[in-house]
């Protein structure tokens, strides 16, 4: 009882042809703000081939991939100076999925295409007054 198709939404992306597109989460260094390791910067490919592919493995530290999520969970875990950046990758990249995430995912390869604009303040991750000018 209780295929992983059933609680994990994100299963869906092991069904979608050709390219996708999730997101990246940065800090102000263009790393992970958890983990680090990799810096991310638009136009780069990258690559970890032996991302882990099971499915019961959230994302403990040392646990190795590419971390990708949904915007809600970056938009969750966003401070001031983290970007959002959009990966683009395809179903057969993808490592693990795990059973009842809440958002994140991992890859074994992405493009790092693009970033995300947000307007913090209108998204209420920051007071107006609190906003760099």
């Amino acid at each position: 009882k209780g295929l992983p198709t059933e609680f994990t939404p994100l299963r869906i992306l092991l069904e979608q042809p050709g390219p996708i597109r999730a997101y990246r989460l940065v800090n102000e260094r263009n790393v992970g703000p958890f983990n680090g390791g990799i810096e991310y910067k638009v136009g780069n490919d990258y690559s970890v081939p032996d991302a882990d592919t099971d499915e019961t493995k959230d994302c403990p530290p040392g646990t190795p991939g590419i971390y990708l999520a949904d915007l809600p969970w970056c938009l969750k875990e966003w401070k001031p100076g983290y970007r959002i950046l959009i990966a683009e990758f395809t179903a057969k990249d993808i490592a693990a999925i795990p059973i009842g995430t809440d958002g994140k995912f991992r890859v074994h390869r992405c493009k790092i295409v693009g970033e995300k604009v947000i307007d913090p303040v209108a998204l209420g991750l920051v007071r107006k007054d609190e906003a760099k000018v």
